[in-house]
């Protein structure tokens, strides 16, 4: 979030709404991977391989950011 930040002061809203989609996910996959390589054993033990796990949280996290920048384009278009 604080990359899609800095990328909201030096780019405007235009920039911000693709860096949090696309940027922020990976960087937050990335600090899970070297930081808890190994704490996904619900996971495995549920049936859910890594890669489904990452599809789907891609997935989710796209669908929340067109959410939020929906959103956020109604608030600034009344104010």
């Amino acid at each position: 979030m604080s990359i899609s930040a800095l990328a909201w002061v030096f780019g405007g809203f235009e920039t911000f709404k693709y860096v949090l989609i696309i940027f922020g996910f990976c960087i937050s996959i990335l600090i899970k991977e070297v930081n808890a390589k190994n704490e996904y054993l619900f996971y495995y033990n549920n049936g859910i391989s890594k890669l489904h796990l990452f599809i789907y949280g891609f997935l989710m996290n796209f669908v929340f950011s067109l959410v939020l920048i929906l959103v956020i384009n109604i608030v600034l278009k009344f104010v």
